[in-house]
C-alpha cells in the first residue's frame, strides 16, 4: 500500500487563489494524503474556503495555530505547497516514485514560475541522483536545487530537531540547507510539476523593507554551518552569500534605505579578502563586489 504523505499548506489571505491550490492537491493521482491547512490569522474569506474543503474531503484538516504544522502530521513523507500556488495532477506521484525507486530521502522537480501573463520553466535541466555534498553544491550553484521548501517531497524524519524561525520571512532559506544536509540521497526529476505564482501582494513581492534583511543573518549562519560540516564547499557557499550581499546593497540603495545600505557595504568589505582569494568567483564578480563595497 502507498505510504501516507502529509501535505502542509500555510494559509494567509489568499481567497482568490486558495480554491485552485486545494483543488490541485485533492485531485492528485496519488490518493493516500492528509492535507493540513494552517491558518495564519487570515482576515479575508480564506478560512471559510478551508472549512468548505474540510467538509467536502475527509483528508483535509484545518488548524488555526500559528505554526508550520509538522507536529500535526502523521505521514511518513511531507511536502509543502504555498496556498497561492498549485501543482500538476501527477506531481506527488512522480516525486514519490522518484524517491522510492532511488532509495532517496528527498525528491525534487522543476517548477513553472508564473508572473502575470508570462510563464517560465525553471530548475528543470536534468534528472539526477546526488549525495549530500553534491546536493548542497547544486544549491549554491543554483543548479536544479532551489532554496525553498516547496517543490520537494521529504522523509518526515529529516525534520527531527529542525524547526522554522518564529515569525520571520525567508524561513525557507534558514531551514532548507539543514534538511538537505541530513539527506543522504536527493533525487531530481526534470519534469516541472509545481506552479509558483508571482503575484502582487505576496510576502516576497511586496515593497522591499527592512524585515527582508534577516536573510543576511540566515546566510551567515549557513556559512558557519558549511565551514564546520562541509569545508570543501566553502568557496561555493561564499559565492552564494556574496551574491546576496551584492543584491541587497543595490536593493537598499534603490529603496533609499541609507543606513541599511551602509551597514551591508561595511559587511561586504569584511569579506573582500575572502572574495579576492576565492577561486570559484569570476574576475567580473570580484570586481563588481569591490565596486559595490566601496564605490556604489
Amino acid at each position: 500500500m502507498d505510504k501516507l504523505i502529509s501535505v502542509i499548506v500555510p494559509v494567509y489571505n489568499v481567497e482568490k487563489f486558495l480554491d485552485k491550490c486545494i483543488s490541485s492537491i485533492v485531485n492528485q493521482t496519488y490518493k493516500n494524503l492528509e492535507i493540513i491547512l494552517i491558518d495564519d490569522g487570515s482576515t479575508d474569506e480564506s478560512v471559510q474556503i478551508c472549512d468548505k474543503w474540510q467538509e467536502k474531503d475527509n483528508r483535509v484538516r484545518l488548524t488555526h495555530k500559528e505554526n508550520i504544522g509538522l507536529e500535526k502530521t502523521t505521514g511518513e513523507y511531507i511536502c509543502f505547497v504555498d496556498s497561492d500556488d498549485y501543482i500538476e495532477p501527477d506531481y506527488i506521484e512522480n516525486l514519490y516514485k522518484s524517491l522510492t525507486e532511488n532509495n532517496a530521502d528527498i525528491a525534487s522537480c522543476g517548477h513553472i514560475a508564473e508572473a502575470y501573463s508570462n510563464s517560465v520553466i525553471l530548475f528543470s535541466n536534468s534528472n539526477f541522483v546526488a549525495d549530500t555534498e553534491e546536493t548542497l553544491k547544486r544549491l549554491f550553484l543554483r543548479n536544479d536545487v532551489f532554496p525553498v521548501l516547496w517543490g520537494k517531497l521529504y522523509k518526515k524524519e529529516l525534520f527531527d530537531g529542525i524547526r522554522f524561525p518564529d515569525g520571520k520571512i525567508h524561513e525557507d532559506i534558514a531551514t532548507v540547507y539543514k534538511v538537505l544536509a541530513k539527506s543522504k540521497i536527493t533525487t531530481h526529476i526534470d519534469k516541472p510539476g509545481y506552479h509558483y505564482i508571482q503575484r502582487h501582494g505576496s510576502i516576497m513581492h511586496k515593497e522591499f523593507s527592512k524585515e527582508r534583511l534577516i536573510v543576511i543573518d540566515f546566510l551567515e549562519e549557513l556559512l558557519e554551518f558549511i565551514e564546520k560540516e562541509y569545508p570543501n564547499l566553502m568557496e561555493y557557499a561564499e559565492e552564494f552569500f556574496i551574491r546576496q550581499l551584492n543584491r541587497h546593497v543595490i536593493l537598499c540603495k534603490e529603496n533609499k534605505m541609507k543606513a541599511d545600505c551602509k551597514n551591508i557595504k561595511i559587511k561586504l568589505r569584511e569579506y573582500i579578502p575572502r572574495i579576492l582569494k576565492n577561486k570559484k568567483m569570476t574576475f567580473y564578480f570580484k570586481a563588481r563586489s569591490v565596486f559595490l563595497a566601496y564605490l556604489y
